[in-house]
């Protein structure tokens, strides 16, 4: 049978400090001390301890400039009942302060963490391949000394990137997406499972030890399962994982899927279109459910300062009717000492927000917190694209959102090839709508994507449902044209020259302004000009045929000269002239053959 604080009632209370290991001078009054832990969250611990009132500075405040509470120190709280006292405390001096109080009390305020506060500080970037979360976090919590205690998470990742993120808000994070829960404990980091069964450490029973009492149903985010949804770049479809109902402390008599459903609650669904795989899916979806069941029985109970309760461990409750009574999950644990009186408060359940909806500094702030930041894309009109002042071949905008007139501002032009002296070369023209991103949000560094068009900008071609015409066409209408339904490239200018590699037609055709045209087709190789046509090689120039050639002019000469003319038959040689024909030479003239006919 667990153990019940009323076995301490009426017992005096021993609270025992020590720094570095020593304990502090029992002359210290001790005001107050306060202990706060709690699932996802930095233990912290608050001591108040009243200063000696004197005229003198030096009296009042010796004990705040000792070398006793400096900053960095280890300290430990201990509280129990004479003669007895455990641990409920143990971390660093984090903040020292001293005030007065309307009753003229100087005081002096000792504030501590856990040593994994220093995981809260520094925001860093890394890229983790082809490791498991509960790896990254081992080896993120080994780079600080800290001991730790990490549950296995079930698969690794190709690659996971912590961008400008503390490690305590990476590590919490990546927590909640596996559906475990984070918390330190003297030093130690905790990454656990909801702990579902076991033996309560404590019982607490209403009009016996209790002093108040806070407890709720939620029902309002008791869904009856979540499914996760991503896109599949290999399948082109979103593809899901389904949540398991998670196995919970028996508490109650209503369980959380019936109390969503009775007020008609129906599955839930989130979405994403990263590429994640189905293991993913399935320990996002999971880890949802888990972060909604708990927080289904809320609230908080006070009883006498105990020790024995601890994060992620089971309390039993009694005396509270059926449908709380059981073993609640500890959430939170706060201890008060104050007067010569000791509580303990036990918090059930987390909130429905999640750490990265509560907390905007998860994430870097924009801008780098460096000046207010823009958000989204924004539009703007291009004023001059050459002279940049940087020397960066920027380009010269108007945002209308910051300033429609004036100077604009420069910015940057992204280009689909852009590589030292190579690449594409499309600049927009001066007038032109432009959409604006930002490098980091900062306004001081915008980035074009790309040009706008609109119902003034209009596009040189008009949409169709087939969507087949594709194509570049410049200020001067300078056009490459893709035809889609038919496979025709076409390059051409204003003027009519054009070069078309249609497969529809089985061609290549060339043609220019002048009439001129050079046809590739099925028939052969076709070349006609609208005047002359000359043929010049600095070398030779041979003509081969398989089956003939024909040369024919039908009103001119065909002429041929050269330093020797030779015209060789295999089997018959003809020359005829229809008028007349003439043979002759400068110099010997030669007819040979087997007979020589003449007339």
């Amino acid at each position: 049978m667990p153990d019940s604080p009323f076995n301490t009632a009426g017992e005096i209370i021993r609270v025992d400090i020590l720094l570095g290991g020593k304990p502090i001078n029992r002359r210290l009054q001790v005001a107050a001390v306060n202990v706060e832990r709690g699932l996802n969250s930095m233990p912290t611990a608050k001591i108040t301890i009243l200063l000696p009132a004197s005229a003198e500075e030096d009296s009042t405040f010796f004990i705040s400039g000792s070398k006793d509470f400096v900053p960095g120190q280890e300290i430990e709280i201990k509280a129990g009942y004479e003669p007895n006292s455990e641990t409920i405390f143990k971390g660093i001096i984090v903040n020292l302060g001293i005030r007065s109080r309307s009753d003229e009390q100087n005081e002096m305020v000792v504030r501590c963490s856990d040593k994994a506060v220093k995981m809260t500080q520094g925001r860093k970037s890394a890229c983790y391949q082809n490791q498991k979360d509960s790896e990254i976090i081992s080896a993120i919590v080994d780079e600080y000394g800290l001991q730790k205690e990490v549950e296995t998470t079930s698969f690794g990742h190709p690659q996971i990137v912590k961008y400008q993120a503390t490690d305590w808000d990476f590590l919490l994070t990546r927590a909640e997406a596996n559906g475990l829960m984070v918390y330190a404990e003297d030093g130690k980091i905790f990454l656990k499972k909801l702990q579902a069964s076991g033996s309560a450490v404590l019982e607490v029973e209403f009009g016996r030890d209790v002093f108040n009492y806070d407890l709720n149903i939620e029902t309002r985010h008791q869904i009856p399962s979540m499914t996760c949804l991503a896109w599949d770049m290999k399948t082109q479809a979103m593809v899901e994982g389904k949540s398991s109902e998670p196995a919970l402390n028996a508490q109650g008599n209503l369980k959380a899927r019936d109390a969503g459903t009775g007020i008609g609650l129906s599955d839930a669904t989130l979405a994403t279109t990263a590429p994640l795989e189905n293991p993913e899916l399935k320990t996002w979806a999971n880890a949802e459910l888990v972060h909604a069941r708990m927080n289904y029985i809320l609230g908080s109970i006070r009883f006498y300062g105990n020790a024995k309760p601890k994060l992620n461990t089971l309390i039993q409750l009694k005396g509270f009717g059926d449908r709380f009574n059981g073993n609640a999950l500890i959430s939170g644990i706060d201890h008060k000492i104050k007067a010569g009186r000791w509580t303990t408060t036990v918090r059930l359940g987390l909130p429905s927000e999640r750490r990265s909806e509560t907390l905007p500094a998860v994430s870097a702030p924009p801008a780098g917190g460096l000046l207010p930041a823009v958000s989204g894309l924004q539009n703007g009109t291009v004023k001059k694209i050459d002279a940049d002042p940087a020397g960066q071949y920027r380009i010269q905008v108007n945002v209308p959102a910051i300033t429609a007139d004036g100077e604009g501002i420069w910015a940057r032009m992204a280009n689909f090839y852009a590589t030292s002296g190579k690449g594409s070369f499309f600049m927009p023209e001066v007038g032109d709508e432009v959409a604006l991103g930002f490098l980091n949000d900062d306004p001081r560094f915008p980035v074009i994507l790309g040009m706008l068009y609109s119902s003034s900008n209009k596009p040189p071609y008009t949409a169709a449902a087939e969507n087949k015409i594709k194509a570049i066409v410049t200020k001067n209408d300078l056009k490459i044209e893709f035809n889609d339904g038919d496979k025709i490239l076409t390059i051409s200018t204003p003027a009519g020259n054009q070069f078309v590699l249609s497969d529809k037609d089985k061609s290549v055709t060339v043609k220019d302004q002048n009439g001129n045209k050079v046809e590739l087709n099925t028939s052969g190789i076709s070349l006609n000009s609208a005047k002359d046509v000359v043929i010049t090689a600095s070398g030779k120039i041979d003509l081969k045929a398989a089956t003939g050639i024909t040369a024919a002019a039908s009103g001119g000469d065909v002429s041929l000269n050269g330093l020797n003319v030779t015209a060789k038959a295999n089997i018959a040689f003809s020359a005829q002239g229809t008028a007349q024909a003439e043979l002759k030479s400068g110099g010997n003239t030669t007819i040979k053959g087997a007979m020589v006919m003449i007339n």
